[in-house]
């Protein structure tokens, strides 16, 4: 088990280094990027806003031969309209602007960037970061790698805990749990690879349901059809997807500005009072789904925003979820993003995530200096012990047939 927690801690380290840095980076990354392009976040225009047909349709004129994928659409007063389009290169093979940003008072342009942009520029800076966090900035091969490495994480995070119990004595005899007390304090260094070892051990058990959670909800974030959907599906119960519920009065087309009334019609009769600040556009069939129901462009604290989606060639809600809700398996679903992100709750959530990816590059430093140190002393023990049982004449004779080469 030692051995198994050491190697695979000295594979790992280096990514989980730049997981957990970019990981705390991404957990303040809205409020960063808001620091870093003021021009593009904030505005003087408080209190205007304009409807949602209307903003569509004039990023979609702006931006005829590309599509209208999302767009952040009620911002908190003092915000921007925040649009996403589908990428496109020029004429030279250059990417297009395809993340726009718009004045909710009458919908001009106040700049944009390239979703994907890469890599120090403050443009881009923040969005890169979180790319290199979730993918390594590798597209699908990158997400791979992260959902692998959390996967592999996770039972290394099991294993350590092993790692730190009393190697006899038995949980239900009184010793154990006075000898488990040592694993979780760090005493007065007697050396350097004793405090490696006490901040190495202490930390990880103080912390070790958060990351342990970080780890699964890594695979569950990276490798979520692939991997943890399936396997969730398999092993809890799941509740029956909702019918599609038709709209009163029959089929009928709605605009976007009808569909955002009917989705918010909806959630009022299930109890929910926020109109929603945010869209996702489909076109097969012609659907808006419509999520963050918060008044603003903030994520609610806890399990999240009702998402909501209207089938807009019939005015059916053919997709609703009010999350936490359903079965098990549903709220394991439901709760990975919320915990990843640290908004399951609130402001103090966001700075714990935010301590454990720095806790996590520290366990991965001290882990290698672990190693390093333990293999600097068992070389010189290796010495110590040939040099001891060597007879003097044969060192003399090496030590001058040494120094005749040289």
């Amino acid at each position: 088990m030692l051995l198994l927690h050491r190697y695979v801690g000295l594979v790992l380290a280096p990514l989980l280094v730049v997981i957990g840095l970019t990981g705390s980076v991404s957990v303040f990354r809205v409020e960063l990027d808001r620091m870093l392009n003021p021009d593009l976040f904030i505005t003087r225009h408080k209190d205007a806003q304009l409807p949602l047909s209307r903003i569509v349709a004039v990023i979609r004129s702006q931006h005829p031969d590309q599509s209208l994928i999302a767009v952040d659409y009620r911002p908190a007063p003092g915000g921007t309209i925040h649009a996403y389009l589908s990428p496109a290169t020029d004429k030279s093979g250059r990417s297009r602007t395809d993340e726009l940003f718009f004045d909710p008072s009458d919908a001009h342009e106040l700049g944009g960037r390239v979703a994907e942009g890469c890599c120090l520029g403050r443009r881009v800076l923040i969005p890169f970061i979180y790319r290199v966090h979730y993918s390594l900035a590798a597209g699908p091969i990158g997400m791979w790698i992260i959902g692998i490495t959390a996967l592999v994480w996770s039972l290394d995070c099991l294993n350590g805990l092993l790692l730190t119990l009393p190697p006899v004595t038995p949980p239900w005899r009184r010793g154990f749990w006075s000898g488990w007390q040592k694993a979780w304090v760090i005493t007065r260094p007697r050396s350097a690879l004793r405090l490696f070892f006490d901040l190495h051990r202490a930390f990880g058990l103080w912390l070790w349901i958060i990351l342990l959670g970080m780890a699964v909800s890594g695979v569950a974030l990276a490798l979520g059809p692939q991997v943890f959907q399936p396997v969730v599906r398999t092993f809890f119960p799941m509740a029956e997807p909702t019918p599609p519920v038709p709209r009163p009065g029959g089929a009928h087309p709605l605009n976007l500005d009808e569909a955002e009334s009917r989705a918010y019609d909806y959630v009022v009769a299930h109890g929910v009072s926020a109109r929603p600040a945010a869209l996702l556009l489909s076109s097969a069939p012609d659907s808006a789904m419509f999520y963050l129901f918060s008044n603003d462009d903030s994520f609610p604290a806890g399990f999240g925003s009702p998402m909501i989606t209207v089938n807009r060639e019939t005015g059916a809600i053919t997709q609703a979820e009010f999350p936490p809700h359903g079965r098990l398996g549903d709220l394991i679903l439901q709760v990975q993003d919320p915990f990843h992100s640290g908004r399951l709750a609130g402001l103090v959530g966001r700075i714990l995530v935010c301590l454990s990816g720095i806790a996590t590059t520290l366990l991965s430093v001290t882990g290698v200096l672990i190693w390093q140190r333990k293999r600097r002393a068992r070389a010189q023990a290796a010495l110590k012990s040939t040099l001891r049982n060597t007879p003097p004449h044969r060192i003399a004779r090496s030590a001058s047939a040494q120094h005749s080469e040289d």
